[in-house]
């Protein structure tokens, strides 16, 4: 569904480096007629946008003019955007008839930057998740202040705890692939 919510080819996303949300915020307000979005804010100096592939060509040419650096991403779709209506559309009927229980930990919702512990709110926020931005930055910030120091990214790849580090050099971060680094992240 998130995939086929813009036609292959025509949406994507472009990684803005050095700037921080408010500067990139505000060059999107003044192109608003470009239709491009904040799809991540990632940590401090990387902010994702999401739009269709030309308009978000001439976005990137007017972040060239003013010396922005950016990165296209090899992405399918403009993901955390409001283009991907069709995939919340679909989505919608079949998380809405997913049996969830309430979690015994509260989750970080990416919408709302803030800890969740009802199922029906969860849900209704993994909807929201499709189109809206996913405010990384301030989640991970706002788990800092409430305490948290030990982070640990599950899956394969760095990316996360990358930006985490640069959210915050101070937290200690962990990366686990497979069964036998959880042993070893247990034992250590």
């Amino acid at each position: 569904a998130m995939q086929n919510a813009v036609p292959k080819g025509e949406g994507g996303m472009v990684a803005i480096l050095g700037e921080d949300i408010e500067l990139v915020e505000e060059i999107l307000n003044e192109n608003n007629q470009l239709k491009c979005y904040v799809a991540n804010d990632n940590s401090i100096g990387q902010v994702v946008i999401s739009g269709k592939l030309n308009l978000l060509n001439t976005l990137c040419n007017k972040l060239k003019e003013k010396k922005i650096k950016y990165v296209k991403l090899p992405v399918s779709a403009p993901f955390h955007s409001p283009l991907m209506r069709k995939a919340t559309i679909e989505m919608r009927p079949k998380i809405l008839e997913t049996k969830f229980k309430d979690p015994k930990v509260s989750i970080i919702s990416n919408v709302l930057a803030s800890p969740q512990n009802k199922s029906d709110n969860i849900k209704n926020l993994l909807i929201e998740q499709i189109e809206k931005p996913v405010r990384w930055r301030e989640s991970v910030n706002n788990m800092i202040e409430s305490g948290v120091e030990h982070f640990i990214e599950i899956g394969p790849g760095k990316i996360l705890s990358g930006l985490i580090k640069r959210i915050n050099r101070n937290v200690k971060v962990n990366q686990v692939n497979n069964l036998k680094e959880v042993y070893n992240l247990i034992n250590a």
